[in-house]
């Protein structure tokens, strides 16, 4: 039937009997409507109008923006309605528009790279390529951070974690720590996936860009290629192990007494004296003989802060990188180009956010630090000396 209850226009057909056919019955041609009431019910639209008007939803990664948020906006404001299909369709054509073609954002890396390094003098970028030509490796390290190294911990704490765009990859993260515990990203790279010779090929970067500084330690989980590669790379810096990672090791392995060994076995890695680490050892032993063995083989110097051959400070974890990865989560589905774009911003914010509140300050110390000795002070004047 038409539109228009009024109308004379009808059409009527009906199956045919074990056929895939329909055979028309009656058909009355005859309109005797208005054209406005035929027509404007049934305004359309192509998914790439429809990519068009909406497409400035997808410039920030973090917003959630749906088919069906699509759907709904679209019948709101235009009072068109849109199938799910043409509407996730809108939705491709309007993330190409704002983000590029993944393909081709590998072949704006080089154009990138030299931007970068002749807007930020000092940064250090490498790409590296196949022997046909194709995309390997991207490293990235902004002169903020060389700069930076020079006066923060000698603590380096590095992390992978995989893309979600449409070639896949990894990205590697090194970062660090300042005296007021602020975090500060030291370089990032997009490889193929976590294995020996990206690691590898990460620390050459890393090791070419920072050098190598006294009472210096590297931090991870305990992947075996971070192992191997540090030790290629930097056989004279000790390659510690996050004490968290250590424990998910321990708790699967020793599932019966999980429970009581978990207080026991953060004790035992924070312990600053060999004596205090002994007796929490010795506590562990009564629950679980087992662990203490299994321990050893590890190297009581790569998980503990007692018998470690460098001052691992509050750095026990590798929360700090884990932290860069929960910032860039998001970012993590963008075209290669857009992520690294993505992380060059997030650190030139950070960095301008740390330098303003650093200006402010009028202590030397940081501001977590400088509350903290204050505290003490006030709750200090009332106890008596004996």
């Amino acid at each position: 039937m038409c539109m228009d209850e009024n109308c004379a226009w009808s059409f009527k057909s009906s199956a045919v009997f074990k056929a895939n056919i329909f055979k028309v019955r009656s058909y009355n041609n005859n309109h005797t409507c208005g054209y406005g009431e035929r027509y404007l019910t049934q305004r359309q639209a192509t998914s790439g109008v429809i990519a068009s008007i909406v497409k400035d939803k997808y410039v920030n990664p973090k917003k959630v923006y749906t088919a069906n948020d699509i759907i709904e906006d679209i019948q709101k404001q235009h009072g068109i309605e849109v199938s799910y299909m043409k509407a996730w369709r809108a939705k491709e054509i309007a993330m190409a528009m704002i983000r590029g073609s993944p393909s081709d954002s590998y072949k704006e890396l080089p154009k990138y790279f030299y931007m970068l390094e002749q807007t930020n003098p000092g940064t250090v970028t490498k790409l590296h390529k196949s022997e046909d030509g194709c995309f390997l490796y991207a490293y990235v390290s902004l002169y903020a951070s060389i700069k930076g190294w020079e006066h923060c911990r000698p603590i380096m704490v590095v992390d992978g974690s995989f893309l979600k765009a449409a070639y896949k990859g990894t990205i590697l993260t090194a970062c660090t720590q300042d005296g007021a515990g602020k975090i500060l990203p030291l370089a990032y790279a997009i490889v193929d996936s976590e294995n020996n010779k990206s690691w590898e090929w990460f620390f050459v970067q890393i090791k070419g860009t920072f050098g190598v500084r006294e009472g210096m330690c590297i931090v991870s989980d305990r992947n075996e290629s971070i192992f191997n590669a540090t030790k290629a790379v930097y056989p004279e810096v000790p390659h510690c192990i996050c004490m968290f990672h250590l424990w998910q090791n321990v708790k699967r392995t020793f599932k019966k007494h999980h429970k009581q060994l978990k207080d026991i076995f953060f004790a035992l890695a924070r312990a600053y004296t060999v004596e205090k680490f002994e007796y929490h050892m010795t506590e562990m032993c009564k629950i679980d003989p087992r662990v203490q063995p299994y321990l050893f083989e590890i190297g009581y110097e790569r998980w503990s802060r007692a018998y470690s051959k460098v001052k691992r400070s509050m750095v026990m974890t590798s929360n700090i990188a884990e932290s860069i990865n929960a910032a860039n989560k998001d970012a993590r589905e963008l075209p290669v180009m857009r992520l690294l774009e993505y992380m060059t911003n997030l650190l030139q914010q950070w960095n301008n956010k740390n330098r303003k509140s650093a200006m402010e300050t009028s202590t030397e110390l940081g501001e977590k630090y400088d509350k903290l000795l204050r505290e003490n002070l006030i709750a200090s004047e009332q106890m008596t000396v004996n």
